[in-house]
């Protein structure tokens, strides 16, 4: 667990984690600097008025008691980083979080760890590939499925991660105290069980655009591989796709049609040598050359694509009561917001988000942008 000292490290202003190891290099803890006189402090900060004032006055530390008394109210994993059980692939990163925060129960050590990132504005093609992507991954054992809990793709890669018992880690781009999109709450409390919530930012943390670029460097470290499932030519994924090139993980991307937008950037990286073509799960181990892969992997993609679907009437017949009135109902008047539903069904919007998130677990509905569903 984190002390104060090292709380107050990561929220010094001019001192961002590539500096934080010179320094601890240099003086040899986070403690040592915030006893340092101002002659010392200016040896090390030159003309960095404000760092050197922030430290001798500890400005911080009012906010990082509050910060401690939450990690430990909320039993949330805290480490520094040169801590022993920081986790491993992050070390290996040149701008590592100096703290990083994580709620939940799962390894961030996993044998392998997969990151799964894309468009907030997923086609069914894209869903259609996450779920195989997904399902294969399964087969290679002690994994664990990292994305941003964004909409689209990320959620998609989760949700799919908990329907397959695969742990699976939410990055965020702001504190632990709060879940945004507020859409996923509950999807990321199931995946505190066998896997969790990350953060670098303390709590309280406002909703800023620029902090979601700078959390996709966390998906990239603590990764072996990165897949972009579907993204545009510019984006989250796009850049989740360079740190990991920068950080020396491997990329794969997955191809589409030519003049799809949401394939632009997959085929960007594919033609630039940034990204291997992701034909089928076979790529995978043929890339990362696990060795723990199966004899037989139990099916590719483009089987995936080919098999015959489910008719209509005999997937509603697996189902009873409000989740097969809400699938029929789905079935008959196509996408509908959660508020329409909620009149054309007579089931309450706090009831209606229950038996969706329930129906879209089991594959029955998927969610899009604006709590619009879709039977499947």
């Amino acid at each position: 667990m984190v002390n104060i000292y090292e709380l107050a490290l990561a929220k010094t202003p001019g001192i961002g984690p590539r500096m934080a190891v010179e320094l601890l290099n240099h003086i040899g803890s986070a403690e040592e600097l915030f006893r340092l006189n101002r002659n010392d402090l200016q040896a090390i900060f030159k003309s960095k008025d404000k760092t050197i004032d922030s430290i001798i006055n500890r400005s911080m530390f009012a906010t990082c008691e509050k910060e401690l008394n939450f990690v430990e109210k909320y039993n949330i994993r805290s480490y520094f980083f040169t801590d022993d059980s920081y986790p491993q692939r992050l070390k290996n990163i040149p701008d590592a979080p100096i703290c990083l925060f994580v709620d939940g129960k799962g390894d961030l050590n996993k044998k392998h760890i997969v990151s799964i990132v894309g468009s907030r504005q997923a086609t069914d093609y894209g869903r259609m590939m996450t779920d195989a992507i997904v399902r294969e991954l399964k087969s290679f054992g002690d994994i664990a499925i990292i994305s941003g809990l964004a909409y689209g793709i990320d959620s998609m890669a989760h949700r799919q991660s908990l329907s397959n018992n695969i742990p699976t880690f939410g990055v965020l781009g702001h504190g632990l105290d709060m879940i945004y999109p507020k859409d996923h709450y509950t999807l990321s409390q199931q995946m505190k069980e066998k896997g969790g919530l990350i953060t670098e930012y303390f709590s309280h943390t406002p909703i800023i655009p620029y902090n979601f670029p700078q959390r996709n460097r966390i998906i990239a470290g603590l990764s072996d591989l990165v897949i972009v499932v579907e993204a545009a030519k510019t984006g989250g994924a796009l850049i989740t796709a360079r740190l990991a090139n920068d950080y020396n993980r491997d990329v794969l991307a997955v191809p589409g049609r030519c003049n799809d937008k949401y394939s632009e950037g997959c085929h960007f990286l594919i033609e630039s040598n940034r990204a291997n073509i992701l034909s089928s799960p076979k790529s995978i181990a043929k890339l990362m050359m696990w060795d723990d892969v199966p004899q037989q992997i139990s099916n590719t993609i483009e089987t995936l694509r080919k098999d015959s679907p489910v008719t209509i009437d005999a997937k509603a017949d697996n189902l009873k009561g409000r989740q097969k009135k809400i699938y029929s109902t789905l079935k008959e008047k196509g996408e509908l917001d959660i508020d329409t539903l909620a009149i054309e069904t007579n089931i309450s919007v706090f009831e209606l988000s229950a038996l969706l998130l329930e129906l879209e677990l089991e594959d029955y509905v998927i969610s899009k942008p604006g709590k619009v569903y879709k039977a499947l």
